[in-house]
């Protein structure tokens, strides 16, 4: 996958991007990362990237020009899906993720300032992918955020499949708590259960301990999520108790 970043600071991107799992994914030719300056695609010293909006409103505007250059100058620009982060968008989900994960290429435009030229929008086709009611100062994180969740999911790029299918949120149930060195810190020991050995044992803690979790702080998970009879059981049984009734 080839994922082209249109940013103000391409270098600070590159240093987040290139980090960790995805530089050696990027090392090894699995993920082409290009990171584009929007002032380079400025055609004289004097033209500006932004602009004060029409209408007399507040704040600054990038110019719809200039991001065209830059678009055009991806080859095969076209054969690209083309995101822009913004609040106005789709709220960014496992579920985008995963879509974006079956393209061959992304173009992903950071916001700045008010916003971009609304033209942009009937020159190109242009997704708009928000990270949800926050604001920021600039798209960059948003932009490294969808990028990240995306590539994540890329066959060979975290190394366990299985283990990027167990990822909370993914699976539908939050993970269970968990524990290493020291077993018993500051009066604060380590569940038996996990120290026991007992394999069956301990699936059952960790399961029932993820729907406690995901019934406690994302009940809207549940309704997405495929239950077993077991969890139905362990779910009736915790809204029985005395925590549970707070949860409706």
């Amino acid at each position: 996958m080839h994922i082209v970043f249109i940013t103000l600071f391409p270098a600070q991107m590159e240093a987040m991007a290139t980090r960790s799992i995805f530089g050696r994914a990027v090392e090894s030719g699995q993920i082409k990362l290009t990171f584009k300056d929007l002032r380079d695609y400025c055609e004289s010293p004097k033209e500006r990237v932004d602009d004060k909006p029409f209408g007399g409103t507040q704040g600054m505007l990038l110019r719809c020009e200039v991001i065209e250059r830059a678009i055009l100058s991806v080859d095969q620009y076209d054969k690209y899906r083309i995101l822009y982060t913004c609040p106005k968008g789709k709220i960014l989900s496992q579920e985008v993720a995963s879509s974006l994960s079956q393209e061959t290429g992304l173009i992903i435009l950071s916001g700045y300032y008010e916003g971009i030229d609304e033209r942009l929008f009937s020159l190109f086709e242009i997704e708009r992918v928000s990270m949800g009611d926050v604001v920021v100062s600039s798209g960059d994180v948003p932009a490294l955020a969808i990028a990240e969740a995306t590539m994540r999911l890329l066959p060979g790029v975290v190394g366990n499949n299985e283990s990027v299918a167990d990822d909370s949120i993914v699976s539908g149930i939050l993970e269970a708590p968990q524990y290493t060195q020291p077993r018993a810190y500051k009066g604060h020991t380590v569940p038996e259960v996990l120290t026991s050995g007992h394999h069956e044992k301990i699936r059952q803690w960790r399961r029932e301990k993820g729907l406690e979790l995901t019934l406690k702080w994302r009940p809207d998970l549940l309704a997405q999520t495929q239950l077993s009879s077991e969890d139905k059981k362990i779910l009736t049984k915790l809204l029985e108790t005395e925590g549970g009734e707070n949860h409706e």
